[in-house]
């Protein structure tokens, strides 16, 4: 009983050392540039030693998609409840609650920014770009089920495969977000590309 306990605790503690790592590379990466995040300043923020990093991730970048993976999948199902929200068929009344969420996401200048550090690494590191082609297939199989019960949802057919649309539709808001400067609204337009690739032109009133 106590070597389980043991183990047990063990677990635990690795878990818990874990999830502290992630917190802290998602408040630095929001509050610093991501290239100049360090495997040190990781550890100090979150109170551990480089070793402690090192037994729960091969690399800085190998947390990071961990933690935009998991911050993907977190809006998927806010997205989610707020599509389980809306009349069926309405759809003018889902793309203005879709713009409005997200308007509302925080810090979406520092996701977009992560995402795209992510694609250009594994780009130039064939060793990450498995792990990270992984991690982009979750990504999608998870919006791909949304995507295809909104058409559902909605009684529309989709126009395009939904992994291509899902796909697409996230590379067009990192880089929309991006491009974004003081005082615009990228959620407006990026709205109404998300309705033309899902659905086609809005009907005619």
């Amino acid at each position: 009983m106590s070597g389980e306990t043991t183990t047990k605790s063990r677990r635990q503690s690795q878990a818990e050392t874990r999830a502290k790592l992630i917190e802290s590379a998602e408040r630095l990466m929001i509050a610093h540039s991501i290239p100049a995040l360090s495997v040190r300043q990781l550890c100090a923020d979150a109170g551990f030693t480089q070793g402690a990093f090192y037994s729960n991730f091969e690399s800085k970048e190998l947390l990071l998609l961990e933690v935009m993976e998991g911050h993907l999948a977190e809006q998927r199902d806010r997205l989610e409840d707020l599509a389980a929200s809306i009349p069926e068929a309405d759809i003018d009344q889902a793309m203005q609650t879709l713009a409005a969420w997200l308007a509302d996401i925080p810090d979406r200048q520092a996701w977009a920014a992560l995402a795209l550090e992510l694609q250009l690494y594994a780009f130039r590191n064939p060793e990450f770009r498995a792990q990270y082609k992984a991690a982009e297939a979750r990504v999608t199989a998870q919006f791909r089920v949304l995507i295809e019960g909104l058409a559902a949802q909605f009684g529309q057919p989709l126009r395009l495969p939904a992994d291509v649309i899902t796909e697409t539709l996230l590379i067009l808001w990192h880089t929309a977000v991006l491009r974004s400067g003081d005082g615009t609204r990228p959620e407006e337009s990026y709205v109404k590309v998300f309705r033309q690739i899902m659905f086609g032109e809005p009907s005619a009133r």
